[in-house]
């Protein structure tokens, strides 16, 4: 019976990642969108869109991206083609895979429990991710920090296997370095967690002394190459998101620190030092994401990280959460602090960026809210048990508020944030497929930001060819062009003007009714997002 209920929840998990994924979301954003076309040139090139060979960082919009997701996707171009679904399949791959490891990492941190025990929280855990919003939402997109999410749940499931056999050490290196090639994030959680788990298993990792240094060394030359690219062009992507940055955050500090010396206010100086401001400001950044709101009712901000009228979390996770965590503290010492540390380092790295609380960043609480909420019904259960006709109840307002989300998700989410996913690009290109050999120049749009991408992406345009044209894409991002396109805002006072043209622009940049228009392309919400005219 357990075997049919895990692998009934390993199916659930494949469903909820896999249905109709090349169409909810309802259309690639940007960074899909050169996720993918990178992964097509890498297949036909060997080289990234600026014509780098096999890069150890992506470079994408003059920021650089962790290579992992790419290089993953590159199978999937090759035998899916370049579309949608392929570019959000190996996030939907390791997302049911992270469900699988979740249960089995259930069971390793559970060892030497009652089996009953063990059984009904390894299984209410991989079931609660299984359903889980956040990780759903997360495994339809060809989001990187999926990747690398896997791989440190598989690499703290590996270090606990270790003290039993050696080698496991060895494989959690591996994961912990791969996971470090997937995302930015786990460059600083990752080094954390070690040291967490290193003192908490501190006794039985002395025993296992040789292998324990062995896994060490590994994951340093394994890293090694990221260390030292992070030392170079891709480094700019941490200094880009920093809440620490100094232009933006130690002006007004400065100007209040001037003054409080003048007035010889001494509490002044202190709390406008600037040690103490990035202090405090990353201090804020990490209580955001504990933020009920954030967690439970409404996200991270509308668009691409929740479905509309839900937060990260379900609404009843709130309860689970507070009963799963005193449950905690009654388990034995190695159990309550690996979940614990675990928990509390997930949102570090996301502290110290800007726009907190990020759903991205912070991605890396997934499973640790999963476990605690199996903890917390599982106490629930036992709590009750005198009363334990009324747990059904529970059971159905879960089942209740599941299918809520599932409602919101595919009904209402795609109308209400088809703009957020750029949605009508695809629209726009096969419009102009059509338009092309009736003009020279071809001039799009700078609205939205990015659009050239989307049109290497679903013309698709050779590989070789552009970066044959395109060269290292030394220019300002808002001035790439290629072939016939030209990529800029348009001001229609002068560029109604022009002749043997395909104008695609916003309904602000083109008036309603403009001569030569050819067609509008709407949002899901039925607002135009974009009117092509042929001048």
């Amino acid at each position: 019976m357990k075997k049919i209920i895990i692998l009934s929840i390993f199916i659930l998990a494949f469903i909820l990642r896999f249905w109709n994924l090349g169409n909810n979301p309802p259309s690639l954003d940007w960074d899909e969108a050169s996720l993918g076309y990178n992964a097509y040139s890498l297949l036909k090139t060997g080289k990234d869109e600026y014509g780098k060979f096999l890069p150890l960082s992506i470079r994408s919009f003059g920021d650089y991206k962790p290579p992992l997701y790419t290089y993953l996707d590159v199978p999937a171009v090759a035998l899916f083609g370049l579309n949608e679904f392929a570019v959000r399949a190996p996030s939907a791959v390791f997302g049911v895979l992270e469900v699988i490891v979740l249960y089995f990492l259930l069971k390793e941190l559970l060892k030497g429990e009652e089996d009953k025990k063990k059984n009904i929280i390894s299984l209410f855990g991989t079931f609660f991710l299984a359903i889980s919003p956040w990780h759903i939402q997360f495994s339809r997109v060809a989001f990187e920090a999926n990747i690398g999410l896997f791989f440190v749940t598989l690499g703290v499931f590996f270090f606990l296997i270790g003290f039993r056999k050696n080698k496991y050490f060895i494989l959690s290196s591996v994961s912990f370095a791969l996971s470090i090639y997937s995302y930015h994030s786990p460059r600083l959680i990752v080094p954390l967690l070690l040291l967490a788990l290193f003192l908490i298993y501190r006794k039985k990792m002395f025993g296992k002394l040789k292998y324990s240094v062995m896994a060490a060394v590994l994951l340093f030359l394994l890293v090694f190459p990221v260390i030292k690219d992070m030392t170079g062009g891709s480094g700019a992507r941490l200094n880009s998101v920093s809440s620490l940055n100094p232009n933006e955050r130690l002006g007004e500090s400065i100007k209040l620190l001037s003054m409080d010396k003048e007035d010889g206010d001494i509490v002044g100086v202190i709390t406008h030092n600037r040690r103490v401001v990035y202090g405090l400001t990353v201090l804020a950044g990490y209580l955001d994401h504990f933020n009920f709101d954030f967690l439970f009712l409404d996200g991270d901000g509308p668009g691409r990280h929740h479905a509309v009228g839900m937060g990260m979390l379900y609404w009843w996770d709130a309860v689970f959460v507070i009963l799963g965590i005193l449950a905690l503290l009654r388990e034995k010492k190695e159990t309550k602090l690996t979940v614990f540390s675990w928990f509390l380092l997930a949102p570090v790295a996301s502290a110290f960026t800007t726009g907190t609380p990020h759903a991205v960043r912070a991605l890396y609480f997934l499973p640790v809210y999963q476990i605690i909420t199996a903890y917390g019904l599982y106490f629930l259960y036992f709590l009750t048990r005198e009363k334990r006709k009324y747990f059904p109840i529970v059971l159905i307002f879960l089942v209740l508020n599941f299918f809520y989300y599932l409602h919101m998700y595919y009904i209402h989410t795609p109308p209400e944030v088809s703009d957020w996913w750029q949605y009508g690009y695809k629209q726009v290109v096969e419009e102009v497929k059509k338009e092309e050999p009736k003009v020279d120049k071809i001039l799009v749009t700078y609205k939205y930001d990015q659009p050239y991408v989307f049109f290497l992406f679903y013309y698709p345009v050779d590989p070789t060819w552009y970066q044959n044209n395109w060269g290292s894409g030394e220019v300002l991002r808002a001035e790439r062009n290629f072939g016939k396109f030209e990529f800029r805002n348009i001001n229609w006072s002068s560029d109604q003007n022009l002749k043997k043209t395909l104008i695609i622009g916003t309904p602000d940049e083109i008036p309603d009714q403009t001569p030569g228009l050819i067609k509008n392309i709407y949002f899901l919400n039925g607002q135009v997002a974009f009117r092509i005219v042929e001048r």
